[in-house]
């Protein structure tokens, strides 16, 4: 018999699907509010073909993700819940540049480059960008909230590589602060990553990466 300070175990899965392919390739589009390509419009579709039993269904308001989702959500008959802390991390003024043009640059009048930031984003900022700490951050916020309190079965999250990798890194246990999810995790568009939440009878809650 559970007493009055423990709960029914229970077992749920979540679904992050990264964005497809934009219609403007090679920039860095963290903030930038780019549409999807029709080719990404066909990967999603793809990807999400075999969910027909999703409950409950989370987009970034970024149009890349939030036009595929409402999509969805009319096909599938749910309510789609935007969410700002899914969005992709704000570069700053790199934002929406091409990367040609930003391996290019050398200016260091910049408090960092492109190159500095791959190859330490803890320590070196995007002018007048998000740090990783604040980035990390507000994923942080949500994901907690989210497995603590999410009553769904089957839930889909529609957002972006960043988010997805540090979400990644949380459920691996991998060191943060660290660069290994940045450099050994490759989220290609449309991927899909399930993760299978379980959460005990004392409401701790477990998190599995589902190969």
């Amino acid at each position: 018999m559970l007493n009055s300070q423990q709960l029914l175990p229970t077992e749920s899965t979540v679904y992050l699907l990264r964005h497809g392919e934009i219609d403007t390739p090679g920039i860095l589009a963290g903030k930038t509010d780019v549409a999807l390509s029709a080719f990404g419009y066909e990967q999603l579709s793809l990807a999400t073909d075999s969910l027909k039993f999703v409950d409950r269904c989370i987009s970034s308001p970024l149009v890349r993700c939030y036009q595929y989702a409402d999509l969805f959500c009319q096909q599938q008959n749910l309510s789609l819940e935007v969410e700002s802390k899914l969005q992709e991390m704000n570069f700053g003024d790199w934002d929406g540049k091409s990367y040609q043009s930003l391996w290019q640059r050398s200016d260091r009048v910049e408090t960092c480059t492109i190159g500095d930031f791959w190859q330490n984003p803890w320590q070196n900022q995007p002018p007048n960008g998000e740090s990783m700490t604040s980035f990390t951050g507000r994923i942080d916020h949500w994901w907690d909230s989210f497995c603590n309190k999410n009553e769904s079965k089957n839930t889909l999250v529609l957002t972006h590589a960043g988010v997805i990798k540090h979400i990644l890194a949380r459920v691996l246990n991998l060191p943060i602060p660290g660069n290994s999810h940045m450099d050994s995790i490759e989220v290609p568009y449309a991927s899909l990553i399930k993760i299978s939440l379980y959460r005990d009878e004392r409401g701790k809650v477990w998190s599995k990466l589902v190969l």
